[in-house]
């Protein structure tokens, strides 16, 4: 469990990155097509999952990030 300052920019960039798609996603989801919209979802999904692998190499440190990603994912997975 290294942690070094690039890896927290990187974490950093994704979390970023996953804000704005989800509450793009959110925002538009019912006004998108179908395929567009399953897209989407599936790329929120994916940048969930690579911040939480980044976030558990980081390790405790991360442990709420790695809690709120789990909850996200969650939620999205249900939409």
């Amino acid at each position: 469990m290294v942690n070094s300052s690039s890896d927290i920019q990187k974490l950093n960039q994704i979390v970023s990155i996953i804000d704005n798609k989800a509450a793009q996603y959110k925002k538009e989801r019912y006004h998108m097509h179908r395929a567009r919209a399953d897209s989407e979802k599936k790329l929120i999904i994916d940048l969930i999952n690579d911040g939480l692998g980044l976030a558990k190499s980081i390790g405790s440190q991360a442990q709420g990030l790695i809690e709120d990603l789990d909850r996200l994912k969650k939620q999205f997975i249900k939409l």
